[in-house]
């Protein structure tokens, strides 16, 4: 899975001298929380509703309304902006930006190839990413198989069960764990009755922990 195939393409942008003022309309205007930075086609950085937030004065400030708009219509987003973001490219997998989510605590990468910006990634899109794999949106029944690792063909085992109730298999993710033995597979199957299937899956030794 690419960050091609899940990345946003319709990417609004700014330049370095928008007014905050003006960076917050955009964002209300189109319903997005964050907005590349550009020059002369070029990224240059980043800005979020979260900065906005907080470069805008007080709620408690002694300033008049019109001071207020005067002071945001004067600042501009290259005040505040994050320069020279962490961008990812459109062939990375996409759990290359889950580890770079997870390492620098960011939220939103920019797709760059050959400097140019192709679209935008967050982690509302991953999240969305997740799911598929999980097949949380599909039909079906999950089952968690915990236990396993100490041995070779137990997946074998696994499908077997599956097929002998000639189950589709939606999804499967496996967890690995430091011992041995203690890994957890996720099945996601394309039945609500699975009752048979989780009596011979711990028929055959396996550890069944959820069904849902």
């Amino acid at each position: 899975m690419k960050v091609r195939d899940f990345m946003k393409t319709d990417v609004v942008s700014i330049e370095t001298k928008t007014s905050i003022m003006e960076a917050q309309k955009i964002m209300w205007k189109w319903n997005i929380n964050r907005l590349p930075v550009m020059t002369k086609g070029k990224l240059i950085g980043l800005v979020t509703k979260h900065m906005l937030l907080e470069a805008s004065p007080s709620s408690a400030t002694s300033l008049s309304v019109f001071e207020l708009n005067y002071l945001l219509s004067k600042m501009t987003v290259d005040d505040i902006m994050v320069k020279d973001p962490i961008t990812i490219h459109p062939d990375d997998p996409v759990e290359a930006a889950m580890w770079l989510g997870k390492k620098h605590g960011i939220s939103t990468f920019p797709v760059v190839e050959y400097g140019k910006l192709l679209g935008i990634i967050t982690e509302h899109d991953i999240a969305g990413v997740l799911s598929e794999v999980l097949g949380l949106e599909s039909e079906g029944a999950r089952i968690t198989v915990k236990g396993l690792g100490s041995k070779l063909g137990e997946l074998k085992e696994i499908i077997g069960v599956l097929d002998d109730h000639a189950t589709p298999l939606l999804s499967i993710v496996t967890i690995p764990r430091k011992k041995k033995g203690d890994w957890i597979i996720v099945l996601r199957v394309l039945s609500s009755e699975v009752e048979g299937i989780v009596k011979d899956l711990e028929r055959s030794g396996l550890k069944i922990t959820d069904v849902n």
